[in-house]
């Protein structure tokens, strides 16, 4: 048997072992997420009824001002503010910022988990985008992220978020924290987008929901001024919760901007 074939099998052994190891690990993410909801379920207390009115999706973006009560929005802050070590990224001239992946929310902030996977969240967002959606795998590290502007001139440049998903696929952002550290205003860093020609600033103050086909709206965030931060529960829908083998692998190449070459492993 020749060393390449030798080569070549190892490969493939080592392959179908990494396979394994990462089910069994997702499986066990699995278990503990479905005690996060039964722990915490009942000290996240989250509303029966949906806002009204529901704002207008025909422009594939929606604002719902304060969808939270104070104390559970205040627990989903305060969570986001004990995640400290952040993975921090920067690509010239485009990106700069750090994030925190769905996978250490698990372990750093399992209230957030918890409302991402809750049925009020669910319900929300199906009824504003008017169409079931359902969470992002559990594999998938964008799925649910604190993304962390708190240095000067942390952004994102214009970009749209690909849909590595069989049907349709939604952003929804939650500002948690947006604001001057000294002054009582909000951050410089401020959602734009892009249509018919004109910037638009949609605003995003504490306690504000954004849901948006990220594939079919052209977005940024402006740059971060010195002294102010800006902290955002940033969350992924779908109608349907597929990918195929291709679309999986560029979704990981994607996840090492935010974070790290770790995600090519998901």
């Amino acid at each position: 048997m020749s060393a390449a074939t030798l080569i070549a099998i190892a490969g493939a052994v080592a392959f179908v072992a990494l396979k394994r190891h990462q089910r069994r690990r997702y499986r066990r993410l699995e278990a503990r997420q479905r005690d996060l909801v039964i722990e915490f379920g009942q000290t996240l207390t989250l509303p029966d009824s949906l806002p009204d009115p529901l704002p207008d999706f025909r422009q594939r973006i929606a604002v719902i001002p304060r969808p939270l009560p104070a104390p559970a929005f205040e627990m989903l802050r305060q969570a986001a503010l004990r995640c400290r070590q952040t993975e921090r990224s920067y690509f010239p001239a485009h990106k700069q910022g750090g994030a925190v992946a769905y996978e250490e929310l698990h372990r750093l902030a399992p209230e957030i988990v918890v409302f991402y996977q809750s049925a009020y969240l669910r319900r929300l967002c199906s009824a504003v985008v008017e169409q079931p959606v359902v969470p992002t795998p559990i594999n998938d590290q964008s799925s649910c992220s604190l993304l962390f502007y708190d240095r000067p001139g942390d952004h994102i440049g214009w970009h749209y978020d690909h849909n590595f998903y069989d049907g349709r696929h939604f952003t929804v952002l939650l500002s948690l924290v947006n604001g001057h550290l000294i002054e009582d205003r909000l951050s410089s860093a401020r959602l734009m987008i892009r249509r018919e020609g004109r910037e638009i600033a949609v605003p995003t103050p504490p306690n504000a929901l954004v849901v948006f086909e990220g594939a079919r709206v052209f977005h940024k965030v402006t740059r971060l001024e010195a002294d102010e931060r800006r902290i955002v529960l940033s969350m992924t829908f779908c109608t349907r919760p597929h990918a195929s083998v291709v679309k999986g692998v560029l979704r990981r190449c994607k996840d090492v901007a935010y974070f790290g070459v770790r995600a090519l492993w998901t």
